[in-house]
């Protein structure tokens, strides 16, 4: 476990870096573009994310299943083939359709930017096969490098356009170099696996396709149905409101989701080869599931309680005025939000189990519900009950998804709810300073920010005392 939380740490080290960069330079952006910009980026993202995740038909994940190097260089080679064949059909696509599709979701003004869609899933999806080779191998740090960069570059980028001319063309341009430049980074790890890809056969691409066929069969349907249920709201919220509304809610899913997505991310690829060794090594991956679990609670439940109490207040200080329904937004979120940074990374369980076929049938239904609620909200409710009714049902599902991946992992649900209610319990009683203030002084706000700041530095600092392995890891990264 000690080298397990090591090599989380250099991913989320990386991940801490490229926060610091988008949490310094988000409010700049923010202060040079519209919330209608972030709206139609936001529904650039939703259709390349949509594409992008069942372009490589999720042979992404079987990266890290052969024994052979040798075996998992073909599966690389066969995810960059789908990828590229995915990318010009997308292009293609989009040259003859662009208008009616622009017009479609009520946003004639789109059909200038759905050109971009094929580069961002050509980049987006190879730097997604690039990363789990790189897990593969342990190459962790190159990783963290990686997100730096991108984090970095796409910031820059849309800074300086934003500053020339902003609008959505300056927000996408950035995202698209920033992936670029990331994988530039991860292809200078790869100088020693030459000898790897020089082998490589059509007829060993086909063999192994066939062996891991559940990929395509159920994961490919299931991630892209997952995807689609994240990527839905932009794109009704669009159609029943406006690209405004998006902007907010892009803003307010961004800002939450952004670090714990990273920081879930790095333990959800760690954990994939962590579990995956254990799991030929034992037989049993309850002791790595359980150990990550707690963790991940431990590390997501308070920025949920600092939300809740000041969400609106951070978003106004930090963002300007002009975002303060996003703060809204995002309160509504959190909790919805604080689900899937603990599900998410403990996914690949399905995978390692094989049992690919549940967590299809999972986001089918997820996937279902969301857009039947969001068609309800958007002819019945007003955005902010849309948004609400959005939440509660991804509380619903996703907190049953959680306790479903303890049970298969052979670990009971009193444990998991266990962790749950000790860390909120820790959180609360931190946290009590800041609600005090809140309701004592509401107009303090840079009063209200600093001691949210400081109650979060006695959380953390809480955690890794009481948490011997992450202690002893922590310790470790800062004297190296």
């Amino acid at each position: 476990m000690s080298e397990f939380i090591s090599n989380v740490l250099k991913l989320v080290s990386g991940s801490v870096i490229a926060q610091i960069l988008a949490i310094v330079l988000i409010p700049i952006i923010t202060r040079l573009y519209t919330p209608e910009d972030y709206g139609l980026f936001s529904l650039i993202l939703a259709i390349t994310g949509i594409i992008a995740i069942f372009s490589s038909l999720s042979y992404q994940l079987a990266i890290m299943l052969p024994k052979e190097d040798r075996d998992a260089a073909h599966i690389v080679a066969l995810c960059c083939g789908l990828i590229l064949f995915s990318s010009v059909m997308a292009g293609f696509i989009l040259f003859f359709f662009a208008n009616p599709i622009a017009n479609a979701l009520n946003a004639p003004v789109l059909d200038q930017y759905l050109w971009f869609v094929p580069f961002l899933v050509f980049f987006t999806a190879t730097f997604s096969v690039l990363t789990y080779w790189n897990s593969r191998k342990k190459r962790f740090g190159v990783s963290a490098l990686a997100q730096v960069t991108n984090s970095f570059s796409s910031k820059g980028i849309q800074i300086g356009m934003g500053f020339a001319a902003p609008s959505p063309f300056g927000l996408i341009s950035g995202n698209i170099i920033g992936y670029f430049c990331a994988i530039i980074v991860i292809l200078k790890g790869f100088r020693e696996d030459l000898n790897l890809f020089k082998g490589i056969t059509k007829l060993k691409i086909k063999e192994l396709a066939i062996r891991y066929k559940n990929f395509p069969l159920f994961t490919s349907w299931s991630t892209t149905a997952n995807t689609i249920s994240t990527q839905i709201a932009p794109l009704l919220l669009v159609y029943f409101y406006s690209p405004l509304i998006v902007g907010y809610y892009a803003i307010a899913h961004q800002v939450v989701q952004m670090p714990m997505g990273l920081i879930g991310s790095a333990i959800g690829q760690v954990f994939f080869q962590k579990a995956s060794e254990e799991k030929n090594r034992t037989g049993s991956i309850s002791n790595v599931v359980h150990g990550i679990h707690r963790r991940l609670v431990s590390i997501g439940i308070f920025p949920m309680l600092l939300m809740l109490i000041i969400g609106e207040d951070i978003f106004t200080i930090v963002l300007g005025k002009q975002w303060d329904i996003a703060g809204l937004y995002a309160k509504i979120l959190v909790p919805w939000l604080l689900l899937v940074f603990i599900a998410s990374p403990l996914s690949t369980v399905f995978s390692i189990l094989e049992r690919q076929h549940i967590d299809f049938s999972f986001n089918l239904a997820i996937l279902s519900s969301r857009i039947g609620v969001l068609c309800v909200g958007g002819i019945f409710l007003d955005p902010v009950g849309t948004l609400i009714l959005f939440s509660i049902t991804g509380v619903i599902f996703w907190g049953w998804l959680n306790l479903y991946l303890l049970k298969i992992s052979n670990i009971s649900m009193k444990e998991g709810l266990t962790d749950y209610i000790h860390y909120f319990i820790i959180g609360l009683v931190i946290a009590l300073p800041l609600i005090i203030f809140k309701l004592l002084w509401p107009q303090y706000l840079y009063l209200l920010l600093g001691t949210g700041i400081i109650v979060t530095f006695m959380y953390y600092g809480i955690i890794i005392q009481t948490d011997s392995v992450l202690k002893a890891s922590m310790t470790k990264i800062f004297r190296r």
